[in-house]
């Protein structure tokens, strides 16, 4: 058998199986590292010596076309050229949605694994452009293609809901975000959660758990950069509870940005916790054991020493909101030490502070410290400053964290 007679084979395998919406051998047969692609272009190799089947068959159909730039981008990519791959499989791509236009459901698997394929070899195509000084445009290039077939599932109107596209929407939306934020385009994504608010899908618990878990895993970063600290902690919490069990890379990612919330809350990470997940111990222990402890000098001294790794996570921000934390329970310290005193001075203050190797920290800056807690909630009272004083409530003049972030909702 020739090469272009095992192309035009392997081609008309493709349009009996959209023939008979067979969904999971179609995309299957897709993947460009498929077994399947692989044995039809060894076959040709075997049979010609060479690929050129794949450079003169023609096509007549969008099926056909697709089969045809998907063994192509296959060839392409095994010769490790992945500028052209791309391009091929962008042009396999185009050639499935104007199938996909005429598919209901069933469409929906190969369209993923095209995508995903897409993506990945955009990716790559972008490092091989960099390395030869050209730009890399070809993510950007394919988020935009990827979006339309996004919108083909999302505003599918087909009337038999268990036959629609719909279903489609949020393994792409998840595909998409980790697009838009590889390019830090958070707009991008703010966008798409506002057009899938507003659009008619079956709701979210309908949904296979594990598109459950991806979307709200980056909702929930979303809400965190945002420093909306409730929603994240809701959507995060909803995707460690309900991530896979054997999943460990994934939960220690959800964890990454978790942990702050909670310590903003007062509740720190407990020892079991932080042995089961030593990156965690790493980033976050130090800083945990200090706020506990009130020892600012050390929480100070651990947050200028981790402020890359925490700037590039995106948590440094939040962790700097636990550092009142820190300072109230330092405060809590002195105002022990000084006997619970109702009416705790300025230089009393000041005086815990240097012994606490804070240095000479000047009165105005205490009066500053302690008008924030009281405002914050963290100490019932009020400030006098001609007298220069704390005036401490006789009852609980340091309320419980979560009593106080409670009220504060």
């Amino acid at each position: 058998m020739s090469g272009e007679s095992r192309l035009y084979q392997a081609s008309h395998k493709f349009k009996k199986l959209n023939g008979q919406k067979d969904s999971v051998e179609f995309a299957q047969i897709i993947k460009i590292d498929s077994q399947y692609t692989a044995t039809v272009l060894r076959d040709i190799w075997s049979a010609d010596g060479n690929w050129d089947a794949l450079l003169t068959h023609q096509f007549n159909s969008a099926i056909t076309e697709l089969s045809l730039m998907h063994f192509r981008a296959a060839a392409e990519f095994c010769q490790k050229r992945f500028v052209e791959a791309y391009e091929c499989q962008l042009s396999s791509y185009k050639a499935f949605l104007r199938a996909f236009s005429y598919m209901d459901r069933w469409g929906v698997y190969p369209l993923l694994a095209m995508c995903k394929d897409l993506y990945l070899l955009s990716c790559r195509a972008d490092r091989q452009l960099a390395e030869l000084g050209q730009p890399a445009t070809k993510l950007e290039e394919a988020t935009r293609v990827i979006t339309q077939g996004f919108s083909m599932c999302m505003t599918d109107r087909e009337p038999v809901l268990s036959n629609s596209r719909k279903w489609g929407t949020y393994h792409l939306a998840n595909l998409l975000f980790a697009l838009y934020l590889r390019q830090k385009a958070f707009n991008m994504c703010n966008s798409m959660i506002r057009g899938i608010k507003t659009s008619e899908l079956p709701a979210l618990d309908q949904f296979p758990m594990s598109d459950q878990v991806t979307f709200r895993y980056y909702r929930g970063l979303l809400a965190f950069q945002g420093e909306d600290f409730a929603a994240a902690k809701e959507d995060l919490g909803f995707a460690l509870e309900h991530c896979h069990c054997d999943a460990y890379r994934n939960k220690a990612r959800i964890l990454m940005r978790l942990t702050p919330i909670m310590m903003i809350e007062g509740i720190m990470p407990q020892m079991r916790l932080l042995r089961k997940y030593p990156a965690i111990m790493a980033l976050y222990g130090g800083l945990a054991r200090a706020t506990v402890q009130g020892d600012l000098r050390m929480f100070d001294a651990i947050l200028l020493e981790k402020e890359c790794q925490l700037a590039s996570l995106g948590t440094y921000l939040a962790v700097e909101h636990v550092r009142r934390i820190a300072v109230r329970q330092l405060l809590y310290k002195i105002y022990l030490i000084d006997g619970k005193n109702s009416r705790l001075s300025f230089e009393r203050v000041r005086v815990g502070f240097w012994a606490a190797g804070l240095g000479d920290v000047s009165i105005l800056e205490i009066e500053s410290m302690l008008a924030d807690m009281v405002a914050a909630g963290f100490i019932k009272g009020y400030l006098s400053h001609d007298h220069g004083v704390a005036v401490l409530s006789k009852q609980q003049p340091f309320p419980p964290i979560k009593s106080v972030l409670a009220a504060a909702k």
